[in-house]
């Protein structure tokens, strides 16, 4: 079926390249909503939201907790300029108590000095490089009981075998515009931290190892559509990991051309795209 609904690709020149249009969109969104459903976090408790960037899933934790004034979310990430985001988003709560603090992910004992009774980490365990130490962090902010809720989709698994040809093809189409109309190639270089995919068992093995035990453990697979790989291709991570050595403007308009014109020649409406989620208890 041919994709119905027109999305325009949005001049390099108009963004900053943060992620915050990609993680508005609907269907993100429910991923994130899915995962805090998942951790079971409730009222009364004192939760994490690591690496929450402008507030999104913080919101929706505190969606979790409405009502209960007792509660304590606290939003972590090393970004001041998302956290000064964060903060204006959510200013008006006032069912919980929410507070931002700026600190790294594998020193997070340090940022939180008070037990939690959960993490929630959404979407970017796969760019800490050491997650040895990241999990130790985890492990030791956590109480007794205490849970460790995180997504990925990049990990290994998370093209299903079926898109492989949808992946090569935006990557040749992007090359070849990049080429054609800016005169600019990819450079060659190690994978940035986020192509570097654990596979499901080497995360629940790296848990285990730290003392936690494995609650929960699923794949969902998403039909991402056309709006989603357009924006993401505004996202300076993405952007970098995919064409690395180009400009970002250059090379996301270069993504969102080639998303665009092959939806199109391909007569479809989403590509799949498939979230491991785990949720990890420490005894």
């Amino acid at each position: 079926m041919a994709n119905k609904e027109k999305v325009t690709y949005v001049s390099a020149g108009d963004m900053n390249f943060s992620f915050a249009a990609f993680a508005n969109t609907p269907f993100y969104r429910k991923i994130n909503t899915d995962l805090v459903e998942l951790s079971q976090v409730h009222p009364g408790q004192r939760v994490v939201d690591l690496a929450c960037g402008t507030g999104g899933v913080t919101k929706i934790i505190l969606e979790r907790l409405r009502g209960a004034k007792e509660s304590l979310v606290i939003g972590v990430d090393l970004s001041t300029f998302a956290l000064k985001q964060a903060r204006a988003e959510i200013s008006s709560a006032k069912d919980a108590m929410v507070q931002f603090v700026q600190g790294r992910a594998e020193h997070l004992s340090q940022v939180i000095r008070e037990k939690v009774d959960a993490v929630v980490f959404c979407n970017a365990i796969h760019l800490v490089p050491d997650k040895e130490q990241l999990s130790g962090e985890v492990f030791s902010t956590l109480r007794s009981g205490g849970v460790f809720a995180f997504n990925t989709s990049f990990y290994e698994g998370g093209h299903p075998p079926e898109t492989e040809q949808w992946y090569r093809r935006w990557m040749f189409r992007s090359v070849r515009i990049l080429r054609s109309e800016y005169g600019l190639s990819p450079v060659k270089a190690e994978k940035v931290e986020a192509r570097q995919h654990l596979t499901v068992e080497q995360y629940t093995d790296l848990l285990k190892e730290r003392g936690f035990q494995i609650k929960e453990q699923r794949v969902n697979t998403i039909q991402v559509p056309l709006e989603g790989w357009v924006l993401i291709s505004q996202f300076e991570d993405w952007i970098t990991g995919v064409l690395p050595g180009v400009p970002l403007k250059e090379a996301s308009n270069s993504l969102q051309k080639a998303a665009t014109q092959l939806f199109e020649e391909m007569k479809v409406n989403f590509i799949p795209r498939n979230w491991l989620e785990i949720v990890a208890v420490r005894p």
